[in-house]
Parts: C-alpha cells; sequence; structure tokens
C-alpha cells in the first residue's frame, strides 16, 4: 500500500479506537508516515476522518445494500422493491451501528465547523452514484434520469431512516408502512 491507503487504514483504525478524539498524530503514527502526509494527500485531517469514516460505512452498509437489491429480480416494480428494502433497514443498520454512530459524531461535527459540503459532498455523490448502478442492474427498464432520481431518494431515507433508528429503533418504520406510502404516493 501506498501512504494515501495507508492513512485511510489508520484513520479507520483510529476511529475504531478512539472515535473523534482521534489527532493527526495518531493517525500519522499508526500509518507509520509524517504528519505532513495528510495535508499532502487529503488536505486536512476532517477530509481524511471524513473519508475514512464514509469508507468504513460504505463498505459494511453498501455490501448490504448491493446484496440485499441484487436479491430483486430484475424488473421488479421499483415501488414495491424500496418499500421492501426499506423494512429491511433496521437489520442493516445493527450490523453497523458503531459506523453509524462515528459517522453521525462527524457529520455533526463538519456542520459546527461550517464546511461540510468540502468533505461530504464527495462522499454523497460516491454513494449515490453507487446506487444507481446498483439501481440500473435491477430496474434496466427505468431511463438513467429516473435511476439518479431513485438513488437519491434511497439515500435520503438511508441517512433519515439511520437517525430514527439510533434514537428510537422500534420507531423506525417498518416494510408495510412503506409500502402504504408508496402506493399512497403512486395512486391516481
Amino acid at each position: 500500500m501506498g501512504n494515501r491507503e495507508d492513512l485511510l487504514e489508520a484513520a479507520r483504525v483510529c476511529l475504531r479506537e478512539r472515535g473523534l478524539s482521534t489527532t493527526a498524530r495518531d493517525i500519522a503514527s499508526e500509518a507509520g508516515v509524517s504528519l505532513a502526509a495528510i495535508g499532502y494527500h487529503f488536505g486536512t485531517k476532517d477530509a481524511l476522518l471524513a473519508q475514512a469514516a464514509t469508507e468504513a460505512i460504505g463498505d459494511a452498509l453498501g455490501a448490504w445494500i448491493e446484496q440485499t437489491l441484487r436479491e430483486t429480480p430484475a424488473g421488479a416494480e421499483p415501488g414495491k422493491t424500496f418499500a421492501e428494502f426499506c423494512g429491511r433497514l433496521p437489520e442493516a443498520f445493527a450490523s453497523v451501528h458503531t459506523h453509524l454512530l462515528t459517522s453521525l459524531e462527524h457529520f455533526t461535527r463538519l456542520v459546527r465547523s461550517g464546511d461540510p459540503q468540502t468533505t461530504m459532498a464527495p462522499a454523497m455523490r460516491q454513494s449515490t452514484d453507487a446506487l444507481t448502478k446498483i439501481l440500473g442492474a435491477v430496474h434496466p427498464q427505468l431511463p438513467p434520469s429516473e435511476l439518479a432520481g431513485l438513488a437519491q431518494l434511497y439515500h435520503a431515507v438511508l441517512n433519515g431512516a439511520s437517525l430514527i433508528w439510533l434514537a428510537a429503533p422500534d420507531s423506525a418504520p417498518t416494510a408495510p408502512q412503506f409500502q402504504h406510502a408508496v402506493s399512497a404516493l403512486t395512486s391516481s
């Protein structure tokens, strides 16, 4: 691995072990590189931590998302797929609980610092691009603009539902509730 990859792995380890109290020195020491390497490869420690946290949750949650959506037969009705997927989110959230908490803490810190756009926008684009690709395989009948919009909806619901689940797991919407909502939105 190169310095960039070493830094990302070290940041992931430090986030798991120390949470957001992780310092740039902790990361550089764990990676076996100089402090300057963080600035060279990521600009700031916060940008490095944002990418590391995004990748950690992306790897764990992304694998679940991909597996869950790929279980859906190609050409399935998008509303039904969405409702069933959303109803299964609590099982995904339970498997990445620590990552969700770290991600939420980091997001809050970025918002308070006044510039979440710089570090979060690329991560959000990466997430929605990946969702668009997966959804394209599940719903090949949809044009690219609808797939992109659907990916944005999935992304928004994933983020919102994760907050609900973290605060009150028993209050997370169920598959039937999502199906009723989809039916209400699509009925004429």
